[in-house]
This record gives C-alpha cells, structure tokens and sequence, in this order.
C-alpha cells in the first residue's frame, strides 16, 4: 500500500504533491479534532464529576440544585442501607449490595448493564455515603465543547487550509518561471526581466539563475572571440609562410629569402602556440587543485634573463634595483613564464628604459613606451581581447593566472611617461 502511495506521489507534479500535502494535513486535523480531542478532554470532565459527587451530602440534596437532578445516594449505617427516591430511575433495588461491595475507593467508575457510572465515597461516625450518578455529564460535556470548539477550529483549519492553497498556487507558479527560465537560459529573444515582489529564497533563486546566465552569455561570447582571435593569430603566420612557399616555387623570391621569412613566421607560429598551451596548463593547474606548495629565491633567475634580453635591445638602458635575496611564492618554471611575458611585451613597446624593483616582496616593471589607452588597460589582461595595437595578445593574461594560482595580484598603470607593472 505504501509502495503504491509513493508511487503516486512520484508521478505527481508539484502543485499535485503540495495539494495532497494539503489534504492529508486537512484529513489529520479532522481527525484529531473529532476523535481524539475528546478522548483528552475525558480526565477533564471526569475530574468535575468526582468535585461534583464528593459535595457534603446536604449541598446535593439541594431541591433547587437542577443540575444534579441524575446524582443518586447510598447511606449505608450499621446494617441498614437507605436509597434516595431517585434510586430506581437508574438502578434495581438488587443492585444496592452489588455497587455498596464493588464502591471500595474514595471515588471512581464502574460499568453496570452497558452503562458507565461514576461514584464517591465518605466514611463518618460508621456511616458510608455513596455518591452516584451516570455519565451524562460528560456527554453533554462533550456536546457543549462540541458546539463551542468545533466551529472555532474547523474555521481556523479552513482558513489555515485557504492560506496554504493560495500559498501554494503562487509557489508553484514562481517555480514554473524558473524552470520557463532556464528552459529559455540560450534564447535571447525571451524576457528574462522578471523578478518576484517577495524577496525570499526563491527570488534568490531566480536571481542567481540570470547570474548564471549573464556568465554563461559572457562565456559564449568569449568563446566566439577566443575562436575568432586564434583564428586570426594562427591564419596569418600560416598564410604568409604559404605564400612565401608559392612565391619561391614560382622563382618571384629566391629559396633563401623565403626560408628566412618562414622561419620568423615558425617563431611566430611556435610562440603563439606555446602561449595557447602554458594557458590550458594553468587552467589544469588550477582547476584539479594541483598547485605545488613552493617557494623560490627569484634573484638568480631575473638577473639571468635580464642578460638574456638586454642582448635583444641593445638601445635600452636596464635599471636593476633587486636584492640580495627574493624568496617568492611558486616554482622555477611558473615565475620564469611570467618574467619571460613581461619582458617579451617591454621588448615590443619600451622606448630607452627598463626598470625592474624588487623591495620586501613586491616586485615593479617599468618601460618608457606609450601609454595604455584607457579604453585598453581594464582589459590588459584579458585573453583573446583586441587589444594593444590591435593585437590579441596572450602575454599578459598567462601572467595574471600565473600570479594568482600562488595568491599574487598584478596590476598595470600609466605614468607620465611609460607604463609601470606591479606585482605584490
């Protein structure tokens, strides 16, 4: 039966489900309030009988006293029993010795031809004086708390009921929009603008869900540009070696000539692809949490690529400000990759000086070239974005995740004359 029910249920949608949630809660409350209220009540009513039945004798047997018109007595005084005139309306005159033998406490109930009675007892000067009456108190009891009670509860369930339905309704209708939402998360043309007066759970819910889908809009058009940009970064070293080919096959160039151009264009080709791949690497790195817990003393290895590209730019005047010791953060290979970047880019755009600055840690970069336009340099970093002379540079975004897998932030400003790097 369970089986069959969770059956049911699971082929239910939600406005189903939270209606049959609705209805069995109804169904419960029903229940309790017809069968098993009255059954807590009972001690309560019982416990007014017995106040009712152990009143002094004189009290009850007061005419004027219509509610205890049902209370009947007992006087049993030495071996003489008497009854009250009202004995017989409940009882047989045979039963006298039978409720005097089975009446032993100082109250309580028996059950006598299918019918419940309640008694009390008191013992003074040798008499005994029992006290009885039937449970029509209890029923009345029952009916009166009945008519009061009922109505009051079946109203607040109702409502409580109404209250949960309307609730309900408007629930599943918010949930049906996300799900209308992320059914149309790709299309453009749906309104996407909707947002809900309540600012609950819900309404977070819809609002992470246009979160998520600005990022993953942003993510397919960065995929478009990225695409785009390898597209053209690749295509041309590509095409100019292809025709520098026919060219020499067609006796235009010598043999020579086209080898030293398809040889700057490899270079080109190689750096380009080197750069492609040092950033699915970082991606990897970062991502598979496989980040080595390293430090290094960089001071050997800036000063050796200092002599290394201070041969490719001769007309460059180099100022070194580094300490003695450079203990960074990170591996030999990441920190190599990021000084390379950096002084791969000031060998392109420099002007007459470099300046490289390593103090307590925080490392600057300065060339004397033209400064960024303002337009540029919020994206300075960002791959595959048109930037500097119309280039989609690679450089500089290898950079930026280099320094942030070992919790470092490089940033970029213009000054006077030339541009500074910082990274700290």
């Amino acid at each position: 039966m369970i089986s069959k029910i969770k059956n049911v249920l699971k082929n239910l949608d939600l406005k189903r489900q939270l209606g049959a949630i609705v209805v069995f809660s109804l169904i419960l409350s029903l229940i309790s309030l017809i069968l098993i209220l009255p059954n807590l009540l009972t001690p309560f009513y019982e416990k007014n009988i017995y106040e009712i039945l152990s009143q002094p004798l004189s009290f009850i047997q007061n005419k004027n006293d219509s509610s205890r018109k049902n209370v009947v007595h007992i006087i049993k005084n030495n071996n003489n029993i008497y009854i009250s005139s009202n004995f017989t309306n409940y009882f047989n005159k045979k039963d006298v010795n039978l409720i005097n033998s089975i009446t032993t406490k100082s109250y309580g109930k028996f059950i006598l031809d299918d019918q419940t009675y309640y008694y009390s007892t008191s013992n003074k000067d040798n008499t005994k004086i029992i006290t009885l009456t039937d449970d029509e108190f209890i029923v009345n009891q029952r009916k009166m708390m009945s008519f009061i009670i009922f109505p009051v509860v079946a109203i607040t369930i109702f409502t409580i009921t109404l209250i949960l339905v309307i609730w309900n309704n408007h629930l599943v209708n918010k949930i049906t929009k996300i799900k209308e939402k992320v059914d149309n998360i790709d299309n453009n043309k749906y309104d996407h603008t909707y947002t809900f007066k309540i600012n609950d759970e819900v309404n977070s819910l819809i609002n992470s869900v246009e979160e998520m889908r600005k990022e993953l809009n942003s993510k397919e058009e960065y995929k478009t540009n990225m695409y785009q940009s390898l597209s053209h970064e690749l295509k041309t070293p590509i095409a100019v070696i292809s025709s520098y080919v026919e060219a020499a096959n067609d006796k235009i160039i010598s043999y020579e000539e086209a080898i030293d151009t398809i040889d700057d264009e490899i270079k080109i080709l190689s750096s380009d692809v080197n750069k492609i791949l040092e950033l699915n690497k970082i991606s990897y790195l970062k991502e598979n949490g496989e980040i080595k817990n390293e430090t290094i003393d960089v001071t050997d290895l800036l000063n050796d690529l200092v002599k290394k590209y201070k041969l490719q730019r001769r007309d460059i005047k180099w100022i070194i400000n580094i300490e003695k010791e450079n203990i960074l953060r990170g591996t030999y290979d990441i920190w190599k990759v990021i000084f390379d970047n950096i002084f791969g880019n000031f060998m392109v755009y420099a002007d007459k000086k470099i300046e490289v600055t390593i103090k307590d840690n925080k490392l600057e970069f300065y060339n004397d070239g033209e400064n960024i336009d303002n337009n540029l340099i919020k994206d300075v970093f960002t791959q595959y974005k048109k930037g500097i002379k119309g280039k989609f540079g690679l450089g500089l975004s290898i950079v930026k995740k280099s320094v942030e897998l070992y919790g470092y932030q490089i940033s970029v400003e213009n000054k006077e004359k030339g541009v500074l790097f910082k990274i700290e």
